[in-house]
């Protein structure tokens, strides 16, 4: 689910955290701090799904309410919670590690009743709510477009819901756009969808090499960065942009498995995506220049990867 190039970027965050508090941290914590952006990240994720799922059983506290008018009109008396029922919310209910991670966390009295009073009014206003619940009978099609719908335009995209999840969890920011991305397949796995374990054994396993790697060999990789400057102090050097240069050549050298092009190409995206204007070709010159070294040197040995996992 989490890509290769999300757990460079988590990677590098992590590394960057890490130095403005102590440059000379050890490859022990910084995979125990990749690891709690990880937990962080599942929080996240469970905490967009269980106001998902309280949007849904809303519909019965909203008919109950409006039932019980002094005067109700007829239409008060046959107000839908057809969503409650929605069979793919029904299956989040039952996954047991969305439970555990809700619980773990302490998110179960994260959305107040007023807040989720406003963002249902504003659902149910919407041509597709109304659509939704004009048949009685479900549809798998319309079960998972109607939350989709309310996971982006209620959730993901609404200022108020976007604006407490960002109060409460930090990682908003940095993650909101990365799990939106992930909806579509949590719907379709609703039912065994693993909220504890975002990361493969796999991709675990190369973001803890990469972290090691770019403690241990710090010193190696940059006596390699440091007479490509000669334009630049290496001082003045943007942090980002030298985390990126080491992690880069961490992989050119010691991931055999990862095509240099594909190295290469990530970095310089990450570079433009996370750091200056100029960051870009200046990540993309000197990688370059350390490539075309190493290869002179054939130091650089790669292995047929298929996709690489990218």
């Amino acid at each position: 689910m989490i890509s290769r190039r999300n757990i460079r970027i988590k990677v590098f965050q992590t590394i960057y955290g890490l130095q403005q508090q102590n440059p000379e941290f050890s490859a022990e914590e910084a995979v125990a701090q990749f690891n709690r952006k990880l937990d962080d990240t599942s929080a996240l994720l469970a905490a967009v799904v269980h106001l998902l799922c309280q949007l849904c059983e809303y519909s019965v506290i909203q008919a109950q309410k409006r039932a019980s008018k002094m005067m109700p009109t007829a239409e008060d008396l046959q107000a839908s919670t057809k969503l409650a029922g929605n069979l793919l919310v029904e299956n989040l209910r039952k996954n047991p590690s969305l439970s555990e991670v809700l619980k773990a966390n302490k998110l179960g009295g994260l959305f107040e009743d007023e807040f989720l009073r406003k963002l249902f009014v504003a659902l149910s206003d919407t041509p597709e709510y109304k659509a939704y619940v004009l048949p009685p009978e479900r549809s798998a099609q319309e079960e998972k477009a109607i939350l989709e719908l309310m996971l982006k335009d209620f959730i993901f995209e609404n200022e108020t819901a976007s604006g407490l999840l960002e109060e409460r969890f930090l990682n908003w920011t940095t993650d909101a756009e990365m799990i939106a991305t992930w909806t579509d397949k949590m719907l379709q796995t609703a039912a065994r969808f693993h909220f504890r374990q975002i990361l493969s054994a796999e991709k675990t396993r190369f973001a803890h090499d990469l972290l090691t790697t770019y403690v241990e060999r710090k010193e190696v990789v940059f006596n390699l960065i440091r007479p490509k400057l000669v334009n630049w102090d290496a001082e003045r050097v943007a942090a980002v942009d030298l985390i990126l240069l080491h992690l880069g050549i961490c992989e050119l050298l010691y991931f055999p498995t990862i095509p240099v092009k594909v190295t290469i190409n990530e970095y310089i995206d990450l570079a433009k995506a996370y750091s200056t204007l100029q960051s870009g070709q200046f990540v993309n010159g000197l990688l370059d220049n350390v490539r075309k070294e190493l290869m002179a040197e054939n130091r650089i040995v790669k292995q047929d990867a298929g996709s690489a996992g990218e």
